[in-house]
């Protein structure tokens, strides 16, 4: 069939424009992060432009369920609905939905500016990571540092002193450098609808 728009689910949090588009052959033209409407939480699918209808049909037959960040990735058709030709293809290449449309848009789902890191500590095995959701924990944080391959040894949680209540950032370990140089690599990706902030720490 003719068509060249697709509906891409079950896509990993921390997906960017050009990892999904490496696995997809480079074969995409535009991309719809699908977030919602009012917080811009990224929901793990997107609409895709393909190149041409070819490069769809492959993106249906082949890479439809394949491994992408560890996540076997859902590809279907989508096409048209009535009314929907002058909104599509988007006049730019990625959008984001919600209020955060294109809010600095780098490209990637949960798309703010990403702060620059500082320079790497000789021989680092811990990060820290800030602007959190308040409903991170511990198995949510190791699943997100797994899905480079990081593994986490420990987490420190950070706390008010007076209130207890929870700052939204904390410190992870990792068994060795090369796993935090992976997981350093998420800085500014989308965790629980929040771009993460990470840094080195001594």
């Amino acid at each position: 069939n003719g068509d060249t728009r697709l509906f891409l689910g079950n896509l990993p949090f921390a997906i960017s424009e050009p990892t999904l588009n490496s696995h997809l052959n480079e074969s995409i033209t535009h991309i719809k992060w699908i977030t919602d409407r009012e917080t811009g939480k990224f929901y793990g699918s997107a609409f895709v432009e393909m190149r041409t209808s070819k490069d769809a049909a492959k993106a249906v037959t082949q890479i439809n369920g394949t491994q992408l960040m560890g996540r076997p990735i859902k590809i279907n058709y989508a096409p048209m609905r009535a009314g929907e030709e002058g909104d599509w293809p988007p006049k730019s290449r990625v959008i984001t939905g919600g209020k955060l449309a294109n809010a600095g848009g780098g490209g990637q789902a949960g798309g703010k500016g990403v702060k620059a890191m500082a320079v790497k500590p000789e021989g680092c095995c811990k990060l820290f990571i800030g602007n959190l959701s308040y409903d991170i924990d511990d198995d949510g944080i190791t699943k997100f540092f797994m899905s480079v391959d990081a593994e986490v040894k420990s987490v420190r949680w950070l706390h008010h002193r007076d209130s207890g209540d929870f700052k939204g950032c904390g410190y992870v370990d990792f068994w060795n450098t090369e796993a935090c140089e992976k997981a350093a690599a998420l800085n500014g990706k989308n965790l629980l609808g929040r771009p993460i902030r990470i840094d080195w720490a001594e």
